[in-house]
């Protein structure tokens, strides 16, 4: 995944789920995200997401 195509407010998969993207770092190729699963904020290293999750909108009611 290249975090140059990544932006705020995208669907992205984390542990098999999905997760909102809330910020990222270029420079160190880290994301925020919010967790609804988990009800948290985590902050990720761009190798540990994949991209194009199973469904975009609200998809972390559908696992």
């Amino acid at each position: 995944m290249n975090i140059e195509e990544i932006r705020k407010g995208e669907w992205l998969e984390y542990h098999e789920h999905p997760v909102e993207v809330l910020s990222v770092d270029k420079q160190h190729s880290m994301v925020t995200v919010w967790d609804e699963k988990n009800q948290s904020k985590v902050d990720l290293h761009i190798d540990e997401l994949k991209d194009d999750p199973q469904c975009h909108c609200d998809s972390y009611l559908y696992y």
